[in-house]
């Protein structure tokens, strides 16, 4: 079987006449179709939003920084016990002035001061044993403090100033103790 159209004398060969396929030129990366603008649109403010509440997470924090800073230098000034405490306890009420002036805390008693302190974290870091020894010291003729109790008292500093919380600090009302 011959599959071959004949050709005729006068006509040129129709295959000839063919011509190569033309690509269609290659997409442009700019400008962008809707959907990427929209995707850059939300992006950005994405970002817009986050970079402002890290600045003003990090201007509210400002004080835990300056607290902290502060409970170093007291650690290393070599001062005898109950100089150390009394630094330690003012500390305490500044930075509570400072994080929860609605609550005026720096007018409380040490024992008020720290369990209302513990009501700003999410647990509990100065105990009742500590509260209630702090609590004797302003009524005791020659207080002494212990280097156990001292170290307590710096642990639970440090502890409550990385830890205390704007939103427990809120809950508690003005006559709660």
């Amino acid at each position: 079987m011959n599959t071959q159209v004949p050709q005729t004398q006068g006509q040129p060969d129709p295959l000839s006449q063919l011509r190569d396929i033309h690509l269609p030129e290659p997409i442009s990366w700019w400008p962008p179709a809707p959907g990427w603008w929209l995707l850059v649109i939300i992006i950005l403010i994405l970002l817009f939003f986050t970079i402002r509440w890290l600045i003003k997470r990090r201007a509210n924090n400002c004080y835990r920084r300056e607290s902290i800073e502060q409970l170093k230098q007291i650690h290393a000034v070599s001062a005898n016990n109950l100089q150390q405490c009394q630094k330690l306890l003012a500390l305490l009420r500044c930075t509570a002035k400072t994080a929860y002036p609605h609550l005026a805390l720096e007018s409380e008693l040490t024992p008020t001061l720290l369990s209302r302190l513990n009501q700003c974290c999410s647990q509990e870091v100065f105990d009742p044993k500590l509260q209630q020894l702090l609590g004797q010291l302003p009524y005791q003729a020659s207080p002494e403090i212990s280097d156990a109790l001292l170290q307590k008292l710096q642990q639970a500093t440090e502890q409550w100033l990385k830890k205390h919380n704007h939103k427990h600090g809120q809950k508690i009302s003005m006559g709660e103790t």
